[in-house]
């Protein structure tokens, strides 16, 4: 299995503006006492890897809790950032690799390439169900509709993705069930086939 997830931790980088997750160990007597170890944790649902539904940029558009979970799994196709608008995708999964997930933890990270209007038309008029990308955000609000008009669902800040380049693999990416959202964190994993 290959991890596809950045790792979620106090102090971990966020999206500009987005608010940065809080864990904390419960000190309370009650649970010491009792010999418990339990921990509470505040986090924007668009923290570290991440998917992204319809209604997050398309009004009246699709909660994540309205897509059923076979939406979350398949097959998928790596390619790197250069062969978009130029390779054959017939899986329900396209993932782009660019390499910038090499600069999580660093300012340069917050300032990715997003995709072009040119790019995302063309993976707009791909049969996908999801989009998974390395970098921090596809792009602005328009480049999100684009893709989400079609109900295909963003995953985000991704990671490991040069390990699936031009390989058949299954990927993985469950949201937590959580009633009308438009984004949860994911465990995003894959595995080659």
């Amino acid at each position: 299995m290959i991890d596809l997830s950045l790792p979620i931790a106090n102090g971990m980088p966020v999206y500009p503006g987005d608010m940065e997750p809080r864990i904390q160990r419960l000190d309370t007597p009650s649970i010491i006492e009792a010999g418990w170890v339990a921990h509470w944790m505040t986090i924007s649902l668009h923290a570290a890897t991440h998917i992204e539904a319809p209604a997050h940029s398309v009004e009246g558009g699709k909660m994540l809790d309205e897509f059923p979970l076979e939406s979350f799994s398949g097959e998928a196709t790596t390619i790197a950032w250069g062969d978009i608008g130029h390779y054959k995708v017939n899986t329900p999964m396209l993932f782009v690799y660019s390499g910038a997930d090499k600069w999580w933890g660093n300012q340069k990270y917050f300032s990715p390439t997003p995709l072009t209007e040119l790019e995302a038309e063309w993976i707009a008029s791909l049969n996908i169900r999801i989009l998974g990308m390395d970098i921090i955000s596809v792009g602005n609000v328009n480049i999100h509709r684009m893709l989400q008009i079609k109900n295909i669902l963003l995953a985000e800040s991704m990671c490991n993705l040069e390990m699936l380049l031009y390989k058949r693999a299954k990927a993985y990416l469950f949201p937590l069930r959580i009633k009308d959202t438009e984004a949860s964190p994911v465990r995003a994993v894959a595995e080659i086939l």
